[in-house]
């Protein structure tokens, strides 16, 4: 049987949640998404929580509610997901894409500074793969777009280390917790907070009209009753890391950085000693399905040249994630362990 690459964790509770409002008949955004932006905000420590039918309508929103128009620009990383990249094109912005530092699954906060014109009006940075940024951005006044979809279930201090203006989680099935589809806007400025949530709403903001963008009740059900097994999803997927990074260590094989339990883990990123394509191949004969976490850097999809992000276009080529979700039983990580030290 194969072990595939990523799988949402979900139960019969969920299920009985989604079902309760089908009973209901509350499939439109309701009590249901207030209960689960409150609980999410809350445990985050931020004043307002705004749930979104995707994560790029949520960027969609913070971009709008920072004021970014036609010729301003937001800096964001080549090596990350497309949602920021498309926001940015709906707003008419013109995306300015910094490599990743070497060693790093993000850019220094050194080339970030050097790319801040008198244009820019937002910065997107992201805990990639649940590792924590771990640094600041000083005495910059650009607001900080602060991606925290990885980054669910870790310790807010290193959550919120940059400090952001408006932070964003998407609940894609991939995610620490899901919804299935959607994503939350989180703010602690009362004037982002009513703007965006007027723009989510439908209701039209000067000369900006309203987005149907709300989250239905009967996503808001299952992401409710996926946020009570936090603390088990992150703890489950800490223990599987432990266990790859053993294993690892037995190998030519790398990884960028070493075990920390401040980690939340959302994946296992591995550079294998070998080709790409060998690699592949050698796991999918095991029954053992890896994947790149990003397959296109953001700067290809803009056809810039991969010579100017020579740390994105490697690691969008040699980085791969093993599987690593709650679900995953000791056999199957004993036999991922297994084919990773073989394949030494």
């Amino acid at each position: 049987m194969k072990i595939v690459s990523s799988k949402p964790t979900i139960t019969r509770k969920e299920l009985e949640g989604v079902l309760d409002c089908l009973i209901q008949d509350t499939l439109a955004s309701g009590a249901v998404v207030k209960q689960f932006e409150q609980a999410l905000g809350n445990l985050l420590g931020m004043k307002y929580a705004l749930a979104t039918n995707s994560v790029t309508a949520a960027y969609h929103c913070a971009f709008m509610a920072l004021g970014v128009t036609g010729g301003d620009e937001i800096i964001m990383p080549s090596f990350f997901h497309e949602a920021p990249l498309k926001a940015c094109h709906l707003v008419g912005a013109t995306p300015v894409l910094i490599d990743i530092a070497e060693g790093a699954y993000h850019p220094s906060p050194e080339l970030i500074q050097k790319a801040i014109t008198q244009k820019t009006k937002a910065i997107v940075l992201g805990h990639m793969f649940g590792i924590p940024l771990g640094f600041d951005l000083g005495d910059s006044s650009v607001p900080v777009v602060l991606d925290i979809s990885h980054a669910i279930g870790m310790d807010t201090a290193d959550i919120f280390l940059p400090s952001p203006s408006i932070a964003i989680a998407s609940f894609s099935p991939s995610m620490m917790i899901t919804t299935e589809m959607g994503a939350m806007v989180f703010t602690n400025n009362s004037r982002h907070y009513s703007y965006i949530r007027d723009v989510r709403n439908g209701v039209p903001h000067s000369h900006i009209p309203g987005f149907e963008y709300c989250m239905s009740d009967l996503h808001a059900a299952l992401g409710l009753n996926q946020l009570l097994k936090l603390k088990d999803f992150v703890r489950r997927r800490r223990d599987i890391a432990r266990i790859y990074y053993e294993a690892l260590n037995k190998t030519h094989h790398t990884t960028v950085y070493a075990y920390n339990d401040h980690c939340t883990y959302q994946a296992f990123p591995v550079l294998f000693d070998a080709q790409p394509d060998i690699a592949e191949k050698f796991f999918k004969k095991n029954g053992i399905e890896i994947f790149h976490p990003v397959e296109v850097p953001l700067h290809q999809y803009c056809k810039l040249r991969n010579l100017d992000y020579p740390h994105s276009d490697r690691l969008s080529k040699k980085l791969f994630s093993l599987p690593i979700y709650p679900t995953l039983t000791k056999r199957e990580i004993e036999k991922v362990s297994r084919v990773l030290t073989m394949f030494a």
